[in-house]
């Protein structure tokens, strides 16, 4: 399993360029500037062909983990600079603080994103879970007992409980570790909704959607009511959520542009209009107003009031 990581595998560029071509035919990538804020961009995200997740790191706001189809990057100047952390030739498909430590989930290989039935997911093949307690400068991975060596799809953290954590399959399969990963138990054999991205909210309630279908509120994770909203395009595509850790009724998701909730995803206003699809969205954990997002133009985003503003700041 070593030689995985530490091998680095040769991208197919004409597979990932065929794949980026197509998100440009649509209009879901723009290279435009956001229209909300004008601010003038300096040094940009490390480019990579698919931008996934983000957390921050619990102790300091001005370090941020970027999780990406080459990996995962550290930034600890708020963004100004990065550098290349965790296992290699990993497609990192989520990162989640919990308590003191930050959670890794993904597959190897560098191809960001399949179809899969009427959905899209991260590819198939072996589970990647591993755990970093010093700021993300380095991870331990992890092999808990319960959960099955497929592709971890995404992870969320129960706001209210620390110590649980779910991690989706891209499957559909959903399981919940009560031990801060170190075993798992099955939550639901199918999620119901295409496996994209999950996060819990206010009440131990869920919020879920994916590219395609849109978004979703669930009470239990098992049957789902749609949640309807509009993005900057028209659209109802979703690509991650995050949870403010002091108020798990006010939601991040990422789209093209912004949206934001603050009912524990029951509905959404727009918080950012944007041209440009977003992915990366995370809240600063002892700074709860902090909240930081990346643009698949390689912009990076800050908001120091929960979300309801932006501004560029690379």
């Amino acid at each position: 399993m070593r030689r995985v990581f530490t091998h680095r595998r040769t991208i197919v560029v004409g597979c990932v360029a065929a794949f980026l071509a197509a998100f440009f035919a649509i209009g879901a990538i723009s290279k435009s500037t956001p229209a909300t804020v004008g601010v003038t961009a300096a040094t940009a995200v490390p480019y990579a062909p698919w931008y996934w997740t983000m957390a921050v790191s619990p102790s300091d706001p001005n370090i941020v983990l970027l999780g990406t189809s080459n990996g995962v990057y550290r930034s600890g100047d708020g963004a100004k600079t990065w550098r290349q952390v965790g296992p290699r030739g990993v497609n990192t498909t989520s990162l989640v603080a919990a308590g003191n430590a930050i959670f890794m989930g993904g597959v190897p290989g560098p191809n960001p994103v399949i179809r899969k039935g009427k959905g899209r997911t991260a590819p198939d093949g072996p589970a990647v879970l591993a755990e970093s307690t010093d700021g993300g400068k380095t991870f331990k991975l992890l092999h808990p007992t319960g959960l099955p060596a497929l592709t971890v799809q995404a992870l969320a953290v129960d706001p209210a409980k620390t110590t649980t954590l779910y991690a989706l399959l891209n499957d559909g399969k959903l399981y919940r570790s009560n031990d801060g990963a170190r075993s798992f138990q099955l939550v639901t054999p199918k999620l119901g909704i295409s496996p994209w991205a999950i996060a819990v909210t206010q009440g131990n309630r869920f919020v879920g959607g994916d590219m395609d279908s849109g978004g979703f509120a669930s009470s239990n994770a098992k049957t789902w009511q749609r949640t309807p909203f509009t993005d900057s395009r028209g659209g109802r595509m979703v690509m991650e959520y995050a949870v403010d850790p002091t108020d798990a009724a006010d939601v991040l998701m990422t789209s093209v542009g912004i949206e934001r909730s603050t009912d524990g995803g029951k509905t959404w206003h727009l918080a950012l209009n944007s041209k440009v699809m977003f992915g990366p969205v995370a809240w600063a954990q002892k700074q709860s107003k902090i909240a930081y997002a990346v643009g698949f133009d390689r912009s990076f985003w800050r908001s120091d009031d929960g979300g309801q503003t932006w501004k560029q700041v690379s």
